[in-house]
């Protein structure tokens, strides 16, 4: 067994001995009810982890190790299978990530972590407590399947999310080792987001796996240098679009112009684009006065080149794919969280993807 997988192994059962330990305690505070018994642990075959029973409620308790919204949406499917007369089904992570707990309140599984965060609902109870920090941080564990190189085989599975993919072909379309291929399959499938059909894969669920991405996805890790230009809005992009291909600079534009041009989306002030090469010689190429301060122009360095895939022209501009538009339009200011909302809306991200 690969190192990295027995430390997981061990991780696990840990975790499991002191979430059974220490849960009675965090209940009786949860619910502030003292005197909660020990947990009522299940047989090896049973599809539960344990039994909580107190005054007149009945807590069916499932542990996981992890938090990804593949395993969350996983167990809300196991845990849906038991009799809803049953009791309050409470799935159990060491800390839940923020794309786990919108898989649990998209399925409508209540759950808790210990570190102290919690969502349990029934018809006549309501816990919410929510910004703890994480107390379980993983050490050892292998590198994100969502590193900046590592990202284009999800960006890959995500912009023909219905294709069936081998690895080799993944290595080839990304040009990734086979090595980190195997590797980040193997993360991914750890997390329950990929769906097989013995040696082929693709997307178990394609929002689930978005989701997991956009958890960890971080816009300022790319080489950002703001300033500003004369003009505003769409105007100012096809300004944009003309100095640098006078350049010969190649590039593409995500944020707001992008959500504008894929679906009309609000007028807005800041312009993001994607340049290859240094930024700064893009901004010396279309004389970019460089001041953050009420910037309008914002020239991006990506920190890998697999931003480009599925970049496609829309409307005379070119644009990142929807996918690559929404990451960014989660970090991004002025009306960028409500356009990232409205490309997801009744599933339009997936409409046009190239």
């Amino acid at each position: 067994m690969p190192r990295h997988a027995t430390r997981t192994t061990n991780a696990k059962v840990q975790f499991e001995r002191e979430a059974l330990q220490r849960l009675p305690t965090i209940l009786e505070d949860l619910l502030d009810q003292p005197d909660i018994g020990p947990l009522q642990q299940q047989s090896t075959d049973s599809s539960l982890d344990a039994v909580v029973e107190s005054h007149g409620r009945r807590l069916l308790i499932e542990l996981k190790y992890a938090a990804s919204p593949g395993v969350v949406a996983s167990a809300a499917e196991q845990m849906a299978r038991l009799a809803p007369c049953d009791g309050i089904a409470v799935l159990v992570v060491p800390f839940m990530t923020a794309a786990g707990a919108k898989a649990a309140a998209e399925r409508d599984l209540s759950w808790l972590d210990l570190s102290g965060n919690a969502h349990i609902r029934d018809k006549d109870l309501y816990v919410s407590i929510r910004g703890r920090p994480n107390q379980f941080p993983v050490r050892g564990r292998p590198a994100s399947a969502f590193a900046p190189k590592s990202s284009r085989i999800t960006r890959a599975l995500l912009l023909d999310p219905e294709r069936w993919w081998r690895q080799k072909e993944l290595s080839e379309h990304t040009d990734l080792d086979a090595g980190r291929i195997s590797r980040v399959v193997r993360r991914l499938e750890d997390d329950e987001l990929l769906a097989r059909d013995q040696a082929l894969l693709r997307p178990r669920d394609r929002d689930l796996l978005l989701n997991a991405w956009a958890d960890e996805y971080r816009f300022h890790r790319h080489d950002l240098i703001a300033g500003h230009v004369s003009g505003s809005g769409i105007e100012l992009a096809r300004e944009l679009d003309h100095r640098l291909r006078a350049a010969d600079i190649n590039h593409a534009f995500t944020g707001l112009p992008a959500a504008w041009a894929l679906d009309r989306f609000a007028r807005f002030r800041l312009n993001s684009v994607y340049v290859h090469g240094d930024p700064r010689d893009a901004a010396d190429a279309i004389d970019l006065r460089r001041n953050e301060r009420g910037a309008n122009v914002q020239l991006i360095g990506p920190d890998d080149r697999g931003v480009f895939d599925g970049q496609q022209d829309v409307d005379e501009l070119p644009c990142v794919s929807r996918v690559q538009a929404y990451l960014d339009l989660l970090a991004l200011p002025e009306r960028a969280r409500e356009a990232a909302e409205e490309l997801r809306h009744d599933g339009a991200i997936w409409h046009a993807s190239p």
